[in-house]
């Protein structure tokens, strides 16, 4: 179940992008397979694609999430449920064999994760303590903001913090920046080259690398998407993820996902961490239990 918790967290890093139905990259759109094109897309291009398409996913809804996990040959199924609204809402809830056994969440001020057969607490950190290097230890590689724009649902400008780079089949966008024990690394969009075709997502995968050893932190990669019907946005369906240090890996299908729920997710409801019954808290930036909800659950330490 260890397996289970890690690729959980993963979960939070995927990426969603495809080929928007209209717009002014040419370069993108699906023009049928040939030679590469003479002239390579700007940065500035590149990245208000990605707005584009996030400003067409204000919030996403799905009750029907798949999820495989591998630590090893022999995959884990778990099923989950996934509410996302920017810029820092989101919540996963998964069960296994019937029973509940995942919460993870975020809202503007803090993020949580519970693993029933995990850990024995409710791990929560602020984003404040965060960002100011307070956070020594995190369940899993997490950086402010990362997890929206990996969602396809970022704020992803301005250009300038990005170099691009330019290779024969990919175009990568490449953002030096620190992890939240500020240690150097490189956040990293890889776009297709060739206008995708089909279910092929044109944004293939989102990386974090450790800008010292160039070694994968933990990744993503998009290898289907698919279209929402009522709106035309693209969005994830097959998303397969990996954490090579922890050689871990798993596969999540998204299936029927709601773009822009009506009624509109409420936050306060959708996106609040909740005391949970007989489990204490465990704050992540002072590495300590809870005391005042232990008090309430009737954990005194």
């Amino acid at each position: 179940m260890r397996s289970v918790q890690i690729c959980l967290g993963l979960a939070l890093l995927v990426g969603a992008a495809g080929c928007p139905p209209e717009g002014r990259f040419n370069l993108l759109r699906p023009t049928g397979l040939g030679p590469l094109p003479a002239e390579v897309p700007t940065k500035e291009d590149l990245v208000q694609y990605l707005n584009y398409n996030s400003s067409n996913i204000p919030g996403l809804q799905s009750d029907d999430v798949s999820l495989t996990c591998y630590n090893g040959p022999v995959g884990v199924p778990v099923g989950a449920m996934l509410r996302c609204q920017g810029p820092r809402n989101f919540r996963m809830k998964a069960t296994a064999f019937g029973s509940e056994e995942v919460d993870l969440g975020s809202n503007d001020q803090e993020f949580w994760y519970w693993i029933r057969r995990g850990d024995k607490y409710q791990f929560f950190c602020s984003y404040q303590a965060l960002e100011n290097g307070h956070v020594k230890y995190t369940p899993f590689p997490f950086q402010p903001g990362w997890v929206m724009e990996a969602m396809g649902m970022g704020k992803y400008g301005p250009s300038e913090k990005y170099e691009l780079a330019v290779e024969k089949e990919q175009l990568k966008l490449i953002e030096k920046t620190k992890s939240p024990q500020g240690l150097p690394v490189r956040k990293v969009i890889v776009f297709r080259r060739r206008a995708a075709q089909g279910r092929d997502a044109q944004v293939t995968d989102f990386l974090l690398l450790d800008d010292a050893t160039d070694k994968e932190v933990c990744a993503a990669h998009i290898s289907q998407v698919q279209i929402d019907r009522a709106t035309g946005t693209i969005l994830p369906y097959r998303v397969d993820m990996r954490w090579p240090e922890m050689k871990l890996r798993m596969t999540m299908k998204l299936d029927g996902v709601g773009v822009n729920p009506n009624p509109p997710l409420d936050p306060a409801v959708a996106f609040q961490r909740r005391p949970l019954s007989g489990v204490p808290g465990f704050d992540l930036a002072t590495m300590r239990p809870d005391a005042s909800l232990q008090r309430v659950q009737g954990f005194e330490r």
